[in-house]
């Protein structure tokens, strides 16, 4: 892949970064890193950023580049409060349904 491949693949990883977390827990991000692997590691970008105006409310998640699809979330304790409070942290909404 040339430079203009990488960085169009970069580019959509992005997008789906950002609209996954939008749709999936209501937040409006900004990407602050995003590096590809190289093809004969993985079929990944890590992404890195943090919520708009609140950049101790950080975050890393991966995008598979072949099919969009979103893996290896990790977030701060501050947006791990955030989204507590929120309702849409994962495992908060589990123990809400288990009880």
């Amino acid at each position: 892949m040339n430079k203009d491949e990488d960085a169009e693949l970069i580019s959509k990883a992005k997008a789906t970064a950002v609209q996954h977390l939008k749709e999936k827990y209501k937040l409006d991000v900004e990407i602050t890193y995003a590096k590809k692997f190289p093809t004969y590691v993985t079929s990944k970008v890590d992404i890195s950023g943090n919520v708009i105006g609140h950049a101790e409310e950080d975050f890393t998640i991966s995008v598979n580049y072949e099919n969009q699809e979103t893996s290896d979330f990790a977030i701060s304790p501050e947006l791990k409060k955030v989204l507590i409070e929120n309702g849409t942290y994962p495992d908060f909404q589990n123990k809400k349904k288990n009880h």
